[in-house]
């Protein structure tokens, strides 16, 4: 079995790995930035689920990191959604 940064794994799955990473990263930012009113059982792999709103992580990262750092997109979404 290949494993991650054995030379045969695909660079997919290597990309994957730091996307999901990335991600993590985020709802971590997010969680501290939000003074943790916000639970990791509030986080989801992709989004974040509050009382019946689901915030698509993927598509608020990919709106404001062409212009703004990890930490800024966070702070961003803490802001835009009340967190």
């Amino acid at each position: 079995m290949a494993k991650i940064g054995d030379d045969s794994v695909p660079q997919v799955e290597d990309d994957f790995i730091q996307h999901l990473q990335l991600l993590q990263d985020l709802k971590f930012l997010i969680a501290e930035y939000s003074d943790y009113r916000l639970g990791y059982q509030n986080m989801r792999i992709f989004e974040i689920t509050v009382d019946t709103r689901h915030i698509d992580l993927v598509a608020e990262y990919h709106r404001y990191q062409p212009d703004h750092s990890l930490k800024e997109v966070a702070h961003l979404i803490v802001i835009k959604y009340h967190l």
